[in-house]
Parts: structure tokens; C-alpha cells; sequence
């Protein structure tokens, strides 16, 4: 299968759309109260705005990225790496 995620054309793997607090807490190297804490805002914010916040212990990524002033790319691959280590935990 990997032979055939990296052939010509072939689009890359979807990340999510959206943070939870594992990953922030990985990002930053801080404890699971300031990273819970961290994403109420981002929904606080988005809320201000009149938007639709994600449910709890969740944020969206690109408004965390712009926040952060985190390239979208490490947060990619933070991403990736978790939802890798998640699949071999649940396999």
C-alpha cells in the first residue's frame, strides 16, 4: 500500500481538520490543563466570531496554526505521527 501512496499523482494523505488536546500538548511539551485550556479559547474565539466551534477538547487547526504562529506543516506531521500511534495502539 505504501508503494501505491507515493506514486505519480496520487494524492497525499488526509490529515484532520481539527487539534485535540494530545496534540497540542505534544506541540507546546505542556501539561493536558493548559493545552484543554488553550483550545477553549481558539473555540471561545471562533464563537466571537459567529462561527461554529468543534466540540469539546477539539480545535480547529488552521485558526490553532494562525494563533499559534505554527507552520500548518508541523502541525501536519504532529498529526500524522498520532494518528499513526493511535492505529498500531488499536491494532
Amino acid at each position: 500500500m505504501s508503494a501505491l501512496a507515493e506514486a505519480p499523482g496520487v494524492i497525499g494523505v488526509s490529515t484532520r481538520v481539527y487539534v485535540e488536546i494530545a496534540d497540542v500538548m505534544q506541540l507546546f511539551g505542556c501539561k493536558q490543563s493548559k493545552a484543554s485550556n488553550y483550545i477553549k479559547d481558539i473555540n471561545k474565539k471562533v464563537k466571537e466570531d459567529g462561527g461554529m466551534a468543534f466540540p469539546a477538547g477539539k480545535a480547529n487547526k488552521y485558526l490553532f496554526s494562525e494563533m499559534s504562529k505554527l507552520p500548518i506543516e508541523d502541525i501536519n506531521k504532529v498529526l500524522e505521527e498520532n494518528d499513526r500511534r493511535e492505529e498500531l495502539c488499536e491494532s
